[in-house]
């Protein structure tokens, strides 16, 4: 026996880590002789890394992956038992993500997710003392194509100034964070309660102007009413849904009036604007004592606005 015991025989790489050419391989090596062992392998061309012994007949020495079977040829016939094969750099690191692939899909489909997430718009939240605004703030981003799944806006400015024209509204911030784009509105006076009564017709005659920002109108411009009728209904129409909401709209109603004052013409032109406030097509005819003063006078009613 040369040198010490016949060992086992030289284990050869398995086919899988034969396919691995990169990296380096530590191979540990037992022999009565281990200390000649890294001297012979560079004797035979092979480049050592490291030598590290391991026991009192043992050494460990690191090699090129790829220069793995030459060692074994070195060795093979010879006193040296190889014990032992194992992967270092790039053949460990190859080996390791192997067995955990279905981990490291999964990790790199979540990383994508949470950036598309990032990216997009999953929820709108519209909040604060303003949140009744909710459907205005929604229809004014959706002009703009701001819809779920859709890319964030790039600049909020023209959304903000659109929502602070809204009445009452004394503040807008816009942002988006996590997929939810957030939108807070305050409005002035969040004291005061908000009345729930459908808006009605102040004075009998003809619809000039009528603005609703919440709830149904139940007339157009151009119809004729009656004193305290209902102009806009306290509900809302979502699709099939019928929901109650809190009115937020104005109302003008223009209706003829004739009224006899004593004076003089500017002094009856005087009284009526103070009776009646505006007045459009106002007409004085002379009387006995005074003048006879006829037109269209103007009377407005609003709730929330």
């Amino acid at each position: 026996m040369k040198d010490g015991a016949h060992g086992k025989k030289a284990n050869k790489p398995s086919k899988g880590s034969a396919r691995l050419r990169a990296g380096r391989a530590e191979i540990e090596v037992v022999s009565l002789s281990s200390h000649r062992v890294a001297d012979k392998l560079v004797r035979g061309g092979i480049e050592v890394y490291s030598v590290r012994k391991t026991g009192k007949n043992s050494i460990s020495v690191q090699v090129a992956r790829k220069d793995c079977e030459k060692v074994f040829a070195i060795l093979r016939g010879s006193c040296y038992n190889i014990a032992e094969v194992r992967e270092r750099g790039l053949a460990l690191l190859y080996k390791k993500c192997l067995a955990r692939i279905g981990l490291l899909i999964g990790a790199a489909l979540f990383v994508l997710l949470v950036a598309a997430a990032q990216s997009r718009v999953l929820r709108i939240e519209v909040v604060g003392s303003g949140a009744y605004y909710e459907r205005e703030v929604l229809e004014t981003l959706e002009a703009a194509g701001i819809v779920p799944f859709s890319a964030p806006p790039e600049n909020f400015h023209p959304f903000t100034a659109k929502i602070l024209s809204l009445p009452r509204v004394t503040f807008c911030e816009m942002k988006c964070s996590g997929g939810v784009l957030t939108v807070e509105v305050r409005v002035s006076d969040e004291a005061e309660r908000l009345s729930a009564e459908p808006l009605l017709s102040p004075a009998g005659g003809r619809v000039e102007e009528l603005v609703v920002l919440r709830g149904t109108p139940c007339v157009q411009v151009g119809d004729e009413v009656e004193k305290g009728q209902t102009v806009v209904e306290p509900f809302a129409c979502y699709g099939e849904e019928r929901t109650g909401v809190l009115i937020i709209a104005r109302v003008k109603i223009s209706y003829p009036v004739t009224a006899f004052y004593a004076g003089s013409e500017e002094e009856a032109r005087a009284q009526a604007l103070l009776d009646f406030g505006e007045i459009s097509l106002l007409h004085a005819e002379p009387a006995e004592g005074g003048f006879l003063l006829t037109g269209r006078a103007s009377a407005s009613a609003a709730i929330n606005l």
